[in-house]
This record gives C-alpha cells, sequence and structure tokens, in this order.
C-alpha cells in the first residue's frame, strides 16, 4: 500500500482476494485427499476457480452453478455438469436438492461482487445447500458466514496458515450435530 493510502487499490484488493482464494482451494485439496465426494461451485463467471478447482481435484465430479453461461471459452464444466438459473429458485427445485444431497465435499462460494460485504445470498446458499454437505465437509466462502449452533458449521482455523485482513477467503467445516 502506498504510504499515506487509506484503502489499497481495487487492483490490490483483487490480487490479495484471488491468491487467498487459490491458497484456499490448495488447502481443502490437501486437507480433503482422499475423502470422497463431489465439489460445488456458485459463482462460476469466468472459469478461473473452476479450472483451479479442476487441477487440484482431477478425479472429482465438479459441479457449477451461476445465474448464466459466462466462462471463457474452454475454462468452465461439461454442460451435465453446469446449473443455470438464479440461485434463489435453482435450489429449491426438489431434483437439484435429491441429486446433490449427502453428496459434496466442498462448497465453494464466490459470489460477491468488488468489496461488498453483504452476505445475504452467501447465507442463503448455505442454508440450502446444507443438506448436500458430508460430515466434515468444507465451505470455503469469499465473505464471512455464520457459524451455527450445534455445529454445523465451524470456523477453521489454520493459525499461521490462516489468510489475515481484508481480503480473504473463509473457511469453514461442516460437523453436524
Amino acid at each position: 500500500m502506498i504510504p499515506g493510502e487509506a484503502r489499497p487499490s481495487r487492483l490490490d484488493f483483487h490480487i490479495a482476494q484471488k491468491i487467498a482464494q487459490r491458497d484456499s482451494i490448495d488447502l481443502a485439496a490437501r486437507r480433503l485427499a482422499g475423502r470422497p465426494g463431489w465439489i460445488v461451485e456458485f459463482g462460476l463467471g469466468k472459469g478461473r476457480s473452476y479450472s483451479h478447482l479442476r487441477a487440484r481435484f482431477p478425479d472429482r465430479e465438479i459441479y457449477c452453478f451461476d445465474r448464466e453461461d459466462a466462462p471463457d471459452p474452454g475454462w468452465g464444466p461439461p454442460a451435465d455438469h453446469l446449473v443455470l438459473g438464479d440461485l434463489r429458485t435453482v435450489l429449491e427445485d426438489p431434483a437439484v436438492q435429491a441429486r446433490f444431497a449427502g453428496r459434496v465435499i466442498l462448497a465453494h462460494l464466490d459470489l460477491a461482487r468488488a468489496e461488498s460485504m453483504d452476505t445475504t445470498l452467501h447465507e442463503l446458499v448455505v442454508a440450502r445447500a446444507r443438506a448436500w454437505l458430508l460430515p466434515g465437509a468444507w465451505v470455503l466462502s469469499d465473505r464471512p458466514l455464520r457459524a451455527t449452533p450445534g455445529g454445523a458449521l465451524r470456523a477453521l482455523d489454520e493459525g499461521a496458515a490462516a489468510v489475515t485482513g481484508p481480503p480473504r477467503f473463509y473457511r469453514y467445516e461442516h460437523r453436524p450435530a
């Protein structure tokens, strides 16, 4: 940061957020190695994080959810692994709920726009996809989520390995009661 500057530039913020995201995916790949389960990504965007998930989890089923199909050609999932539509509606669909229930080991949420700290959509996604998560599944989020009483979502503290300061990627573990 430049001396006297109150906050990082948008470019510095973006770079720091992407580094935190990459490091969180890499940590999840190490910690979840050998454990069965699918990966779901909420917020496909241009397909950058999808391609990193694919590289780190080459033998996993990876499904992506987004409002529209927007990745650069060759960077998105196959059509049968892409669910398009408004998440509020898509996640209410009984067929979607049945397809993913109890099968997910990692949920990756990259839903925020710029520096907004609004977590309304993040909380909705986690609430509606909670039944999808296997015990010990991880949730990675670009915005903080509420840890829930009874242990359903527990914030992971990686000590010195934790990403600190804004921006960061938040890591949670699913521990059903």
